[in-house]
This record gives structure tokens, C-alpha cells and sequence, in this order.
């Protein structure tokens, strides 16, 4: 049979399939009871208990379904939910509660073209792997299998995680045909569940079911007996799915724009949110005292949920605060002991091992401390990667100033007031400084914080307090020798100089 000929095909399966998948009342997929490998599986009810469909999870924060769990016509609008909606990830059985998390949609991001939605959860799901991203479509009688929470044959509301195996068949449309290989089904439930492809050892997603003619599920009459169906194909739309989903470094409340943390001088941690442009919205207290003299970071997820965390030496303790997904903390978890006098300075990931890092000065030198993210956050032993020389440097995270992909420093000397950027090397070092700017002497300049990437430009940033009381902006920039400070503009009027820590 011609390319053509089965891609005529399958475009006519896919007219023909009308039956959504949503159902009322909440609906397994028919087929054995999933593994736990398909724990990034999601039951999603809207509204009411009488509501249901599945969907997955591409990020800590965000689940990918179909555009009809929303609205019927597969567009819902974009912004938060109509209805209060409820998600539950990490269960293959809805019973245990000891595993994965309820939480709740806050946002729905629809894609413009087909019918898939994504959803942002109030605070990130930590202990579960999200799905993979298929980078290719489905082949001609490719093997796929489908997970989701609807009905069965012969259950109305199942309890427990279902899959099943099907032969895909795909054309260039945003669609995927769906045969049952022996008695699978889709039913009203499974909705926006994944349809997986196994690569070698990996489960990838290549699509999330869309619509079914659900003959032989229960509550459809004995007359219907098609069984085919149709997945809404997502390798296609993968760039557009991880530029919603990827976490902005710097970011705190979860807009995607990144923050800038304070203290102030009665010892009180406010969180000042980014707007985007370099400038800072109202402020919000996020720490009611006995923060004077801390050393303050936030640059990582430290507890696995996909936000970034506040990392602090508190006393001589080394403290995560973790966010609670709007910029406000959770309580403490102590994670070590530095000297009171050591400052720190959350880098990111220096060796691209997917966890958090910290930097740290004490003793004149400088100190890499490997993270591990995670329900129970830790550092492992440090590692000196700067002999002399430190305990004159005031240590930030710009971010990626030279655009290869690892995360590099910026470090001001505190005696004539020049900035250095290190960029960072393979093994967690970083490269010999180059200058970056000039004239930010402590009295010019009191505070230092990097910015990221604050007006989302592409070009990392930072923020710095002014002898005036003012707050300024700096615009990265380049030259023939790399990363550069760039123009300034005042984006705070005045009351800077009651601040005494920025990051």
C-alpha cells in the first residue's frame, strides 16, 4: 500500500471518530492494570466528582491533556480553569496516599492548533519522573500502549490505573490513528491520557488520547461495535510544550520571569516579583525576622518539585526554605553547618548532573558543594576550587553569560570595585576571571545580585543597589571579550538603603 493511500486512510478514521472522551460521570482504560513506570499518569477532575479525564505529567509543575477535559469543542479558553479542578499524580491506584500528590490546576495554556492542553499545578510534584518527549512521529503499524483512569468494560468509576496495547498509524496531520491490539479500549475517562512508544528502556510520549467510538465500554449501547481511536500527536509540538514548561532560573512565584529576594534592615526576607523588563513589582514579606545577618540565595529546586527554593545560612546552619509555588516557604530543612561568617550563593547546576549546586567563601578560599535534590535535600562533602583570594569577593548568579549552556559567576572586588566573570568549565570549576565592569564599589554600588535573565532578552542581567538609595538594572551585553555589564536604568525610586541583602 502507498504512503498515500494509508495516510487517506487513516485522515478518514479520524473524520469518522466523533465520541469525546471526557466523561459523566468520571470514568480506566480498558486493559491490565498499569505498572508503576506509568505513575506520571494523571487523573484530572473538573468540577465535581462527575467530571473526569487523565492526562500526564511533562514537568514537576505542569500536566499535558487533552483540550477537551476543559471545553467540547477541544479550545478551552486560556488562564485558570472555569471550574475548580483537582489533579492526582504519582498514584496508580487512587486509593494509596502514601505516594504522589492532589493538587490543583491554577492555569490552562492551550495549544493553538489541536486539541491538547497544558495545566499548571499550584505547587510542582516532587518523587515523580515526568514523561519523555518523543522527538519523531509514530511509523506505519507501530506498536504504542495507552494509560488512562476511565471507565472499563465493566466498571464505571475504577480505582486503579489501566493500560493497554494498540498499532498506531500516523499521517502529517496533528493526528493519530489508534487499533486495539485484543481487547483494549479506550473509554470516556481517558481522555488526555499518554500514548507511549518504548525506546530501548524509555517510555516516550507520542501522543494523548483524543476521541474513541468506546464500543464495548460500559454504558455504550451493544450496537456500537467500533473500537479504533484517535491520540492528539504531540512530538511535533514538543518545542512549544518545553518552552511553557522548562522552570526560568530566578523565578519564585512561578510566572516565569525571575525574582529578586531582600532583606531588609529590621531582619524581615520580602521577595520582590520580576516583571519581565528588568523592572520589580510590589513586594511581598515572605520572612518576618531574624534574618539579619543571613546569607540568602535562591538559584535551584532543591526538594524536587520543580520550583526554585531559598538556600540560607542561618546561625551556622545551612537551611533550604522550600517554596510553596507562589514565592512563600515552607519550613526548614537542614541540610549542614558552615561557619556564620561563610556567604553562599545558589550557582545552579555547574556539571549539568540535573541538580542544584552551592558556592561558598570561608577561610579565604572557595568551595563548591555538590547538591541532591529531592524530598530530603542534601549537600555532599566540598570541594575547594579557589585557594586565595575570596574573602574580598561579593559572589552572584548571573547565569549563562556567554550562552554555552553552563551556568558561570560573577564576583565583585570588594577593594576597587571591579566585576569579574568566570565562566564555568565541565568538571564544576570555572575559567580564569575576565573583566565584566567597573566603578561598583561598595559605596557606588552597595548590593550586587544577578539577575538572570530579568527582561527576557536572552542575555543574563543583574540588579544593583545604588549609594543614592535607589535600584538600578543592567542590561547584559557582549564584547570581542565576552560578557560584558551593559546600560542601567533606576527601576527603584528610593528606600534601597534600608536593604542589606539582595539576591
Amino acid at each position: 500500500m502507498s504512503q498515500f493511500r494509508r495516510s487517506t486512510q487513516v485522515s478518514a478514521l479520524i473524520g469518522a471518530v466523533g465520541l469525546s472522551l471526557f466523561g459523566s460521570p468520571a470514568q480506566a482504560l480498558e486493559g491490565p492494570a498499569a505498572d508503576a513506570s506509568q505513575n506520571f499518569t494523571a487523573r484530572i477532575v473538573v468540577g465535581d466528582s462527575e467530571h473526569s479525564c487523565s492526562g500526564v505529567l511533562v514537568s514537576q509543575r505542569w500536566v499535558l491533556t487533552s483540550g477537551s477535559c476543559f471545553d467540547p469543542t477541544g479550545h478551552p479558553a486560556a488562564g485558570a480553569p472555569a471550574a475548580t479542578t483537582t489533579v492526582t499524580v504519582g498514584r496508580t491506584d487512587l486509593n494509596q496516599t502514601s505516594t504522589g500528590a492532589v493538587r490543583t490546576a491554577i492555569e490552562l495554556v492551550p495549544a493553538p492548533d489541536r486539541d491538547l492542553v497544558l495545566v499548571k499545578l499550584n505547587t510542582g510534584v516532587a518523587g515523580v519522573k515526568p514523561v519523555s518527549l518523543a522527538t519523531t512521529p509514530v511509523s506505519a503499524d507501530e506498536a504504542v500502549t495507552a494509560a488512562g483512569f476511565g471507565r472499563t468494560k465493566t466498571t464505571w468509576v475504577p480505582d486503579t490505573l489501566h493500560s493497554g496495547a494498540f498499532t498506531a498509524a500516523g499521517d502529517s496531520s496533528t493526528d493519530i490513528a489508534l487499533t486495539p491490539a485484543g481487547d483494549a479500549l479506550i473509554c470516556q475517562g481517558d481522555a488526555g491520557g499518554p500514548v507511549l512508544r518504548t525506546n530501548g528502556q524509555t517510555q516516550e510520549l507520542v501522543g494523548v488520547a483524543s476521541r474513541s467510538w468506546q464500543g464495548g465500554c460500559l454504558g455504550t449501547p451493544a450496537t456500537e461495535t467500533r473500537t479504533s481511536a484517535v491520540a492528539t500527536r504531540v512530538d511535533d509540538v514538543r518545542a512549544w510544550i518545553t518552552g511553557i514548561v522548562t522552570p526560568v532560573p530566578g523565578d519564585m512565584n512561578g510566572d516565569n520571569k525571575p525574582d529578586l529576594v531582600a532583606i531588609d534592615n529590621t531582619g524581615k526576607l520580602f521577595l520582590y516579583p520580576g516583571t519581565g523588563t528588568g523592572a520589580l513589582g510590589a513586594r511581598l514579606q515572605i520572612g518576618s525576622g531574624g534574618w539579619s545577618g543571613a546569607s540568602v540565595t535562591h538559584r535551584g529546586d532543591w526538594n524536587g518539585d520543580g520550583m526554585e527554593d531559598i538556600v540560607a545560612v542561618v546561625g551556622g546552619e545551612l537551611r533550604v526554605y522550600p517554596n510553596r509555588g507562589d514565592g512563600t516557604l515552607g519550613a526548614a530543612i537542614k541540610i549542614g553547618t558552615l561557619p556564620t561568617t561563610a556567604r553562599i550563593v545558589g550557582i545552579g547546576d555547574t556539571t549539568l548532573d540535573g541538580k542544584p549546586d552551592l558556592l561558598a567563601t570561608y577561610d579565604d578560599k572557595l568551595y563548591r558543594y555538590p547538591g541532591t535534590s529531592g524530598t530530603t535535600p542534601s549537600v555532599g562533602a566540598p570541594v575547594a576550587i579557589g585557594s586565595s583570594g575570596w574573602n574580598v569577593m561579593t559572589l552572584t548568579a548571573h547565569g549563562d553569560a556567554d550562552k554555552d549552556g553552563r551556568v558561570d559567576l560573577l564576583a565583585r572586588d570588594t577593594r576597587d570595585g571591579i566585576l569579574y566573570n568566570y565562566l564555568g568549565q565541565p568538571n564544576g570549576t570555572f575559567s580564569d576571571r575576565t573583566e565584566f565592569g567597573h566603578g561598583y564599589t561598595v559605596t557606588n554600588r552597595p548590593l550586587i545580585a544577578g539577575a538572570a535573565d530579568a527582561d527576557r532578552n536572552g542575555v543574563a542581567d543583574m540588579w544593583a543597589t545604588a549609594g543614592d538609595g535607589t535600584l538600578k538594572f543592567y542590561k547584559g551585553g557582549s564584547d570581542i571579550h565576552g560578557p560584558i555589564d551593559g546600560p542601567s536604568i533606576q527601576v527603584g525610586s528610593g528606600g534601597w538603603g534600608s536593604i542589606t541583602s539582595i539576591s
